[in-house]
């Protein structure tokens, strides 16, 4: 029996291709490649960590769990170790630039790649916008909350987007604003609110305010078009 998953892996987990061979960067316990294999959606995967804690923790799951001759496990650094065989990378648990430079730093490892599925913590318009530079394009976007911090969980696909991303598509997400689900219009109000809240602060500078000010009206555009007018049927 596959162990649970948290809903932020589960997301991940539900965006992975039937039958791919997945590298998960920075797996710390590897329970999402355990997952893949145990539940039947993948043969083969790669479960890589550049620090020995977390290295040696993955490997000693790995080897207790049903998966063990399925799972290889690599103390490296980012896709530097990159199996020829891997088709769908996993760059999760971390800031968004992060996973870009990640990505970034060894370009020829790409060339099998079909898919790359990232859940950035922050700058995910960076994301969007770096990952699409790689020759990929947005297919599947979705977003999750759990103790109260939301997820967005992304998959890329190789192509260049066929008309380039919009500066709002950039920072909302092309797939979540055509979908405009529930949790999306929730974040929405969310960001709403914590921006003006500080644009209330006085001792902020012209420069910052500019920035914020812009934000704000961006989302609350975007949230005009996904909530009825009180009285609509």
């Amino acid at each position: 029996m596959p162990k649970r998953l948290s809903k932020r892996l589960s997301a991940i987990a539900d965006l992975v291709p039937q039958g791919a061979y997945v590298a998960d960067v920075g797996s710390d316990h590897a329970w999402l490649p355990i997952f893949l294999v145990e539940s039947g959606k993948i043969d083969w995967a790669m479960a890589i960590d550049n620090k020995i804690g977390p290295y040696l923790r993955m490997k000693e799951n790995v080897a207790s769990s049903a998966a063990k001759n399925h799972i290889v496990c690599s103390c490296s650094d980012g896709i530097s170790a990159l199996s020829d065989g891997v088709d769908t990378l996993i760059v999760a648990g971390m800031g968004g630039r992060l996973a870009c430079e990640i990505l970034e730093a060894h370009p020829e490892k790409l060339g099998n790649v079909r898919t790359i599925i990232v859940d950035p913590h922050r700058d995910l318009m960076a994301v969007r916008k770096r990952v699409t530079e790689l020759g990929f394009h947005i297919e599947e976007e979705t977003m999750v909350k759990e103790d109260r911090i939301y997820y967005t969980v992304i998959r890329f696909v190789r192509g260049f987007p066929e008309v380039p991303y919009s500066p709002n598509e950039l920072a909302f997400g092309p797939v979540l604003m055509r979908q405009g689900d529930p949790i999306y219009v929730e974040w929405l109000s969310t960001q709403k609110g914590k921006i003006g809240h500080l644009l209330d602060k006085p001792d902020i500078n012209k420069e910052k305010r500019d920035t914020l000010l812009k934000m704000y009206r961006s989302i609350s555009h975007e949230l005009q078009t996904k909530v009825k007018p009180t009285g609509d049927n």
